[in-house]
C-alpha cells in the first residue's frame, strides 16, 4: 500500500513538472531515472540484493551525478549553481529506486517458492511403465493430455 501511495505522489510531482513547461527540469528528471537505475541495480548486484543498498545506489548515484554536473561542469563555464536541477535529478533517482525496489523484491521467486506450474510429475521409477502412443500425429498434440491418458490407462 505504501508503494502505491508513494508512486502516486511521485506521478503527481511528475505532472507538476510538465505543467511548469521547463524542458530542463524534465531532462534532469529523466537523467536521474536512468542514472539512478544503473547505480541502484549495480548496488543491488554488488551487495547481494540488500534493499537499503539498492536505494543508496539509486539515490546516491543520481545525487552524485547532479552535484558533479553542477559543480564540475557548469560552474567553470560561468553558470551559477542551480539547486533545482539537483533536486529534479535526485527525484529521478528516487523514482528509479522505487521501481528497483518493486521489481527486485520478489522474494518468492528468489527463494524458489513461486507458483507451481501444475505439471504432471512422474517419478523416475514409473517412466518405463508408461506406454506412450507411438503415433503422435493422430492425437491431440497436447503433451499434458497424452501423459495423463497414459497414466490413467496403465
Amino acid at each position: 500500500m505504501k508503494h502505491v501511495m508513494l508512486s502516486t505522489l511521485l506521478l503527481l510531482m511528475f505532472f507538476q513538472l510538465k505543467a511548469q513547461g521547463s524542458d530542463d527540469a524534465v531532462k534532469h528528471f529523466g537523467a536521474g531515472i536512468v542514472i539512478g537505475g544503473v547505480g541502484g541495480y549495480a548496488a543491488h548486484k554488488i551487495f547481494d540484493g540488500k534493499r537499503g543498498w539498492t536505494w543508496v545506489g539509486a539515490v546516491g548515484s543520481s545525487f552524485g551525478a547532479a552535484m558533479a554536473k553542477e559543480t564540475l561542469y557548469d560552474q567553470p563555464r560561468g553558470a551559477s549553481f542551480e539547486g533545482r536541477d539537483v533536486l529534479f535529478t535526485t527525484l529521478g533517482g528516487i523514482v528509479s529506486g522505487l521501481a528497483l525496489d518493486v521489481l527486485t523484491s520478489n522474494t518468492r521467486r528468489r527463494t524458489g517458492g513461486g507458483k507451481y506450474c501444475g505439471c504432471l510429475v512422474v517419478e523416475n521409477s514409473e517412466i518405463p511403465n508408461l506406454n506412450l502412443p507411438s503415433n503422435p500425429e493422430a492425437g491431440s498434440r497436447d503433451i499434458t493430455a497424452v501423459l495423463q491418458a497414459a497414466y490413467l490407462l496403465r
